[in-house]
């Protein structure tokens, strides 16, 4: 079988930039992504169906599990080269860690913080954010700035690192792992971490959606995916800790 090119970017929006922006350069290569964001689902501690399936676990919705199996059984040799795009945020990073933990031979990365162009825009749109996600990426932002150009394999060195990050974090009992959009850098955060900013911000606000999106701009150092927000503050509700109207109208 003839060797290609496989490009491995976290989330599903992600990999759908990412097929955007190589489809403009007339790039036919594959395109898969990990589907969980382990800045917040369980992290497996090995790769056994129990353990993905604990780490990929949406009540009704068996897509995210298969997906996740998937990628971690492809055959890997088959590919000349195997990209993993990144930027700083957790989720990139853990794809990273992920990545270099399955991926024996043959690993690269494209890290977005590489591109001048591409980093010149994005700070002057977000200057107090120097480390952005591949959330920050738009496809014109690949095509316009040849971002394939940036690929660069992962020394050893670097792989023993990534892989020592993976289990660091697999073996850890934290809830929350965030980056910080100040200095990239994952650190553990606890379940009522952001309690204070939520039962502030409801002393003024009512609904949830005003609630929510209070508490991200405070917190917005943090790359925390909204659904988290939401189902901490529906948590608190639940224990009685406030009043809050769920409707997001």
């Amino acid at each position: 079988m003839d060797k290609k090119t496989l490009h491995v970017v976290y989330g599903y929006v992600n990999r759908g930039t990412l097929n955007h922006g190589l489809h403009l350069m007339d790039i036919k290569d594959e395109v898969v992504c990990l589907p969980v964001d382990f800045s917040y689902r369980h992290m497996p501690k090995d790769f056994s169906d129990i353990e993905l399936y604990k780490a990929s676990f949406v009540e009704g919705n068996d897509s995210i599990y298969n997906d996740l199996k998937a990628l971690i059984t492809i055959d890997y040799t088959a590919y000349d080269r195997v990209i993993v795009w990144h930027g700083w945020g957790s989720a990139d990073l853990f794809a990273l860690y992920l990545m270099s933990v399955i991926v024996d031979n043959n690993l690269y990365h494209v890290d977005i913080r590489d591109c001048e162009a591409f980093m010149a825009k994005h700070l002057s749109r977000n200057p107090m954010e120097p480390f952005p996600t591949m959330g920050h990426v738009a496809p014109f932002d690949i095509s316009q700035n040849n971002m394939v150009s940036l690929e660069k394999p992962i020394s050893d060195e670097e792989k023993n690192t990534y892989k020592e990050q993976w289990y660091r974090w697999t073996n850890s009992n934290t809830i929350y792992r965030f980056s910080d959009t100040h200095d990239g850098i994952i650190k553990a955060y606890p379940a009522d971490f952001m309690d204070a900013a939520i039962l502030e911000i409801a002393k003024k606000e009512s609904k949830i959606s005003y609630v929510a999106a209070h508490v991200m701009y405070k917190l917005n150092y943090l790359n925390i995916p909204d659904i988290i927000v939401f189902d901490r503050i529906l948590e608190l509700r639940c224990e009685g800790k406030l009043i809050i109207e769920v409707s997001l109208k």
